[in-house]
């Protein structure tokens, strides 16, 4: 076995261990019988209202691969575009990272369009996310100052009687360690091609940038990559209605889980499962929705930690039916192709 595949197993190791950590240091205290009860209050009308959005944010991004297709001369239909969008998030519900290469992928496997060429149209668009993402975090910076502020104060003094800054100093410690192991694993167990790879990224980068100025449809391209972001916006606002103690927020306060939502989901979790959690726990909790953390003997229905339970619960469904859907259609578009060759 090779340093690449051992790297790749111990990174999805640690990537396991350090999720389910964190949903375990999250949810030790509560009761499953209470929790179901809780869930169950949720207006359910509100969380697929949210699944709508979700799903409709999988179609623009879908709509929007197509344009950057379309201007490095190759052509996608828009049925095969949005599936393997699908499938990548699918995937990364288990594999951190890896929805990339498995989009790439399966579409190739339906239109013919070189891998290589594909990926290099994925890194455009992850630098527009985090530009979007790097936006919103300055339009926050702006708007929710005080709760920024906020938010380093109740790390500061998060004091209890049953240890609430003992276990805030855990968490952020765990954040912390499963950082640096996934550097080090990456430092250390990095082939001997790892610069190779950097220059290979550095030119694919530049081949999706090409796509850009090449395109024949910018108006739609853009119109779409404001769309995604917007239904994101979306899927996590109108929870705010699913919930009696979350109803109260305002569009800012969506804007301000938005952004810690997206930090949650970049951090190499598969589908986010733990670290979303933790930071819109904290999040919430500054907005003065439920607590940081729940002590020993304490309220079992934590509305800090219920409402991104439901959100990733129903964010976590739409991967699920839009990725199977997706799989289905690719296998039956792959099939005529070859029937009709």
């Amino acid at each position: 076995m090779n340093k690449k595949i051992i790297f790749k197993i111990l990174k999805y190791i640690t990537s396991l261990v350090f999720a389910f950590g964190i949903i375990f240091f999250l949810f030790k205290n509560q009761d499953p019988v209470q929790l179901i009860k809780e869930i169950q209050k949720v207006d359910g009308k509100w969380v697929f209202f949210s699944m709508f959005f979700g799903g409709w944010a999988y179609v623009s991004r879908g709509l929007r691969w197509i344009i950057l297709i379309d201007a490095l001369g190759y052509s996608s239909t828009k049925l095969n575009s949005v599936s393997a969008v699908s499938i990548g998030y699918f995937t990364n519900m288990f594999i951190p990272r890896a929805g990339e290469v498995s989009r790439c992928t399966a579409l190739n496997q339906v239109e013919k369009i070189p891998v290589d060429k594909l990926f290099g149209t994925i890194l455009v668009e992850r630098v527009l996310d985090f530009v979007f993402l790097i936006l919103l975090m300055l339009l926050i910076f702006v708007l929710k100052f005080n709760d920024l502020f906020n938010f380093y104060s109740t790390l500061k003094a998060q004091q209890t009687p049953n240890g609430g800054s003992d276990k805030l100093l855990t968490l952020l410690a765990v954040f912390f360690i499963g950082g640096i192991l996934f550097v080090l694993f990456k430092r250390f167990l990095k082939n001997s091609k790892f610069y190779e790879k950097i220059l290979v990224f550095i030119e694919g980068l530049k081949e999706g940038f090409k796509s850009i100025n090449n395109m024949k449809r910018k108006s739609a391209f853009w119109f779409h990559s404001f769309s995604i972001w917007i239904m994101y916006f979306l899927m996590t606002y109108v929870c705010f209605f699913s919930m009696q103690e979350t109803s109260h927020l305002s569009a800012s306060d969506g804007l301000f889980l938005l952004v810690l939502g997206g930090i949650g989901m970049v951090i190499p979790t598969p589908g986010g499962v733990g670290s979303y959690h933790a930071i819109m726990m904290i999040g919430l909790s500054v907005l003065g929705v439920g607590t940081v953390f729940l002590g020993e003997g304490g309220d079992p229905s934590n509305p800090a930690l219920l409402f991104p339970t439901i959100v990733h619960i129903a964010q976590t469904l739409v991967a699920i039916i839009m990725g199977s859907i997706g799989l289905l259609i690719l296998f039956l578009s792959k099939k005529r192709s070859n029937v009709t060759s």
